[in-house]
């Protein structure tokens, strides 16, 4: 019964997640449980035969889990957690954990549904700051936390911080070398046409092991427009990595959010889409273009929110391809180019439209932060 009342708890509110679809729970000592979420919270026993997603793991892990003693993006790297079916809808696991262990409320979530974007403080800022051609660049060593706090992250103004990344053992290893320390270590990778499908449950996806990725990367077939390169991307960074990296001192240590890493060969491709806090991105080895577009241009791309709530935004205005009749405003977009090398620190504040394209092998890593853009006295919380 124990196992039963957890994952009741568990999808209880799942449609303020906006999770449909069949689960399929197997532990140990074979014991099967199915949930059709969000219809119902009610556990049935033995196997679905249409399920969905299934997810194995040892009964002690998924209780630890539901005790929020364990992490189960972590466990899912280091393999304690198995996923097969569509491994897109169990990317929204960890939001339906969240949600049984803290609450939270809102409206409901309609899984894949688009929602209107809503406005934003930060687009009042970006519309009163000074117009720009490039994006300021500055070594890292050279700012005052003081300076950058008052002169960037406050207005919302982004910045790229060169040599930023001296003290990183990682940034010093070889991939070889670097994939020492990922040897059990698994990622969920995007495949086919997951840039047409942005935020999307129904995206390809794989479950792989880091180094059997890399490897893979050797003999990819060439990225085209229509289908861009494998790319194992917003994968949280497992604890192996975590004494390789330093978290920036821009912000307070606990402001940042668990890091995450991208890793992928040249031709991955993030579509424009802008996100619901600051970020600072690192990058690690190899070369991105990132394209920017001020926080004020929302309606000119056609941007779209995930949630009712707002938060993570898509846009239905592709650069690459721009379809001037359906969006003639966007002709008055000024987007920014920047281009990110090995060592360079670009800090992205919320509410800043951006495309992520690799121009090499890549790794980036980034740090996501509770600190948005409100109105008041120092501009942001």
């Amino acid at each position: 019964m124990l196992l039963q009342s957890a994952l009741s708890s568990l999808f209880a509110r799942a449609n303020e997640v906006g999770v449909a679809g069949i689960f399929q729970f197997v532990f140990s000592g074979q014991q099967h449980f199915w949930v059709r979420a969000p219809a119902s919270a009610q556990v049935h026993t033995g196997r679905h035969p249409q399920a969905d997603v299934t997810i194995a793991m040892d009964t002690s892990v998924f209780l630890s889990i539901m005790r929020g003693k364990s992490d189960i993006e972590a466990l899912f790297a280091q393999g304690q957690l198995k996923i097969s079916g569509r491994l897109g809808l169990a990317t929204l696991l960890p939001q339906l954990v969240n949600r049984a262990l803290y609450g939270g409320g809102g409206e409901r979530v309609e899984m894949d549904r688009r929602y209107p974007a809503r406005p934003r403080f930060s687009e009042q800022l970006s519309a009163s700051l000074d117009k720009h051609d490039v994006i300021e660049r500055r070594a890292a060593q050279q700012i005052s936390v003081h300076e950058f706090t008052n002169q960037y992250r406050a207005v919302g103004k982004p910045l790229v911080l060169s040599s930023a990344l001296d003290d990183w053992p990682l940034a010093k290893m070889s991939v070889e070398q670097a994939l020492e320390h990922f040897s059990d270590v698994q990622g969920i990778s995007r495949h086919g046409q997951y840039a047409d499908r942005a935020f999307l449950s129904e995206r390809e996806f794989k479950a792989v092991k880091v180094v059997d990725f890399v490897a893979g990367m050797k003999h990819a077939s060439q990225p085209t427009s229509d289908e861009p390169a494998a790319y194992m991307g917003n994968n949280q960074l497992p604890r192996q990595w975590m004494h390789l990296i330093r978290f920036p001192e821009l912000f307070e240590r606990s402001q940042y959010i668990a890091p995450r890493f991208w890793l992928g060969p040249v031709g991955t491709l993030t579509p424009l889409h802008r996100d619901d806090s600051d970020n600072l991105f690192a990058q690690v080895w190899g070369e991105k273009s990132i394209l920017l577009a001020a926080p004020h241009h929302r309606e000119a791309l056609g941007s779209w929110a995930t949630s009712p709530d707002g938060g993570l935004e898509g846009c239905d205005f592709n650069p690459g391809k721009p379809n001037w009749e359906d969006f003639p405003a966007a002709r008055n977009v000024d987007f920014l180019h920047v281009r990110l090398g090995p060592g360079d620190l670009l800090f992205l504040p919320e509410g800043w439209f951006h495309q992520v394209s690799s121009l090499t092998m890549s790794l980036s890593i980034n740090f996501w932060t509770h600190s948005v853009r409100v109105p008041g006295k120092d501009c942001f919380g």
